[in-house]
């Protein structure tokens, strides 16, 4: 069989930053699990993806509370990682919810552990179970064996997917005011991503009495963030048992299957910062919105059971399935940064940690380089 779900998402996932990961999953057995609890299996398994992605959308926007002078700019590269938590690292098939019905179309059984043993999430540690696959004989409800689900295996990561690598251009304006608009470039013969992004920082010490006299810099930020990546399967797509009814062309499958992961997010808040010759400290307090999803789009075959209207004997067939996996993960959460910005002549590095109030969200790290000029009328200043 191929490895079709997270050989993908893995390769994806080397893309953007994470180590090297080495997890195979099949994913004609995970469909053979039966839609609903093939999206429970998956969405347990990849969990610290959905919930990494939904937690660093927001992040890398500022390194300095100083807004950009009038026309001075900066283009920025930046990317970050989720700190995944230990309850994110295992779950059980019991607390997953899997076999809610016994009398099912689909059942599957643990080979070796039980229904509460600890499997891995992608980031965990180890294999999990094995799991048999049976289906429903519409003729006398007995059970008929399909398929067995490869052990999921963990990378044992202590991070996950965060701010997807970007590139951003922010200009100043007037009234200590900065606009920033956010893109997401990557472009290859499988992978095609879009996405886009703006904030607006504005400068609130300058308007409070007393409060401009002081050695700080104070501005409240908002920002949205919007961005998706496709990848499509090619020649690794899911085809059809030749062997059984009910079979599509090749190419429909081939043409149609392909793997999305969107992410948006908003936030609001306030930054202080306090520049030290080349070195600039800052802390910011934000409230957050965010939401991920990971799909996997088009049409699979799943080997499934019915009776054939000849013989009255069960036989398999292709029951294919459009659109068969959504994966969402929604936080919302009160985050406080802390980091700082080093510049050397024109050019800027920096790096933030933000933690989350809450454990809806990961807590994450971040890292930008930047061509930074911080105005260029009435004359250039460096």
């Amino acid at each position: 069989m191929k490895n079709l779900f997270l050989k993908t998402l893995c390769l994806s996932a080397i893309i953007v930053y994470s180590k090297g990961v080495s997890a195979q999953i099949d994913a004609a057995s995970f469909i053979r699990a039966g839609k609903d609890d093939a999206g429970k299996l998956i969405g347990a398994y990849l969990q610290p993806i959905t919930k990494g992605l939904a937690s660093g959308v927001n992040d890398a926007w500022y390194s300095t509370a100083k807004p950009l002078g009038l026309f001075g700019f900066d283009i920025r590269f930046g990317f970050g990682a989720s700190i995944v938590n230990n309850d994110s690292k295992t779950y059980t098939l019991n607390g997953i919810g899997i076999n809610s019905d016994p009398n099912g179309k689909f059942l599957l059984t643990p080979i070796n552990g039980d229904r509460n043993t600890n499997q891995p999430t992608i980031v965990g540690d180890g294999n999990g179970s094995k799991l048999a696959v049976s289906a429903l004989n519409p003729i006398d409800n007995s059970r008929i064996y399909i398929d067995t689900i490869s052990s999921f295996s963990g990378t044992n990561s202590p991070v996950s997917l965060g701010a997807i690598p970007f590139f951003q251009v922010s200009l100043g304006l007037v009234k200590g005011t900065e606009i920033m608009f956010r893109m997401m470039p990557i472009q290859s013969s499988d992978f095609t991503s879009s996405g886009f992004g703006f904030g607006i920082k504005h400068s609130i010490s300058q308007w409070i009495w007393g409060v401009d006299k002081l050695p700080i810099d104070i501005s409240g930020i908002y920002t949205f963030n919007n961005n998706s990546l496709t990848y499509a399967f090619g020649n690794s797509f899911l085809d059809a048992d030749r062997y059984s009814p009910n079979a599509l062309a090749t190419s429909e499958y081939k043409n149609s299957q392909k793997l999305t992961i969107t992410t948006s997010g908003h936030q609001f808040g306030a930054i202080v910062s306090k520049k030290l010759s080349f070195f600039t400290p800052y802390a910011g307090i934000t409230i957050n919105s965010a939401t991920s999803q990971i799909a996997m789009k088009g049409i699979y075959p799943i080997q499934s059971i019915r009776e054939n209207s000849t013989t009255h004997l069960a036989e398999k067939f292709n029951d294919n399935i459009t659109d068969p996996i959504s994966i969402s993960n929604t936080v919302n959460s009160t985050r406080a940064a802390l980091g700082f910005r080093m510049k050397f002549l024109l050019f800027t590095f920096g790096a933030e940690y933000n933690h989350a109030f809450s454990t809806d969200q990961f807590n994450t790290f971040n890292a930008i380089f930047a061509l930074n000029i911080q105005q260029l009328s009435p004359i250039p200043k460096l």
